[in-house]
């Protein structure tokens, strides 16, 4: 009779070694599929944010050239007080596009890291 005790609470015992041990491989799977997942988010995230900075860079960029545009037409048709404006929106303009594509560029990691990684956005 304590034989089969023996037996029965060792086959207990047991059981429960291999019932956490699945659990513990079937948490560390799904860990292993969520950062899987931040990895390949993360990634489509800066390419979105890349195209975003592109197509806002493209748009600061046309306004400058339709401004100069604008006022090349304006000192063509005679008004000559425009003329000092002619020569520095473009230079200002064109500066201005810069600094902003280069901040954007700056906070591409951080904006793409938002949804993925919420802590690592906070750092910033």
């Amino acid at each position: 009779m304590n034989k089969k005790i023996s037996v029965f609470l060792c086959i207990v015992v047991a059981l429960c070694f291999v019932l956490t041990a699945a659990s513990y491989a079937e948490t560390a799977g799904v860990k292993a599929k969520k950062a899987g997942q931040a990895v390949v988010n993360y990634t489509a995230n800066v390419a979105k944010e890349s195209v975003n900075v592109v197509a806002e860079t493209g748009k600061q960029g046309a306004g400058v050239i339709t401004d100069a545009v604008k006022r090349t037409g304006e000192v063509v048709t005679g008004d000559v007080d425009k003329t000092k404006e002619l020569v520095t929106e473009p230079l200002t303009g064109a500066a201005e596009t810069g600094v902003t594509a280069v901040k954007e560029t700056v906070d591409i990691p951080a904006k793409a890291a938002k949804g993925v990684w919420p802590k690592a956005a906070e750092k910033k």
